[in-house]
């Protein structure tokens, strides 16, 4: 769900949750923040918990072209 929220696939307006983070000493440049906060019910819903996987994720599958890439090269990852 989060790569087809990053590649503007569903109408959800990603600008509102998803903030790149403008540094990337590590990994990729599509790293973006995980906002802070102390409420355990958002600290732990779908777009802080996606955010920190997309942001795991090696550069060449959070640019795949197509979700069929993205699959075939998760897949590769996680065997």
């Amino acid at each position: 769900m989060m790569y087809t929220i990053f590649h503007n696939m569903v109408d959800i307006n990603a600008r509102i949750v998803l903030i790149l983070a403008g540094l990337h000493t590590r990994g990729h440049e599509y790293r973006y923040i995980v906002q802070f906060t102390t409420v355990d019910a958002y600290h732990f819903s779908f777009f802080p918990t996606g955010i920190r996987l997309l942001n795991g994720l090696p550069e060449q599958v959070v640019t795949s072209p197509s979700i069929y890439v993205f699959k075939t090269r998760i897949g590769k990852l996680y065997p």
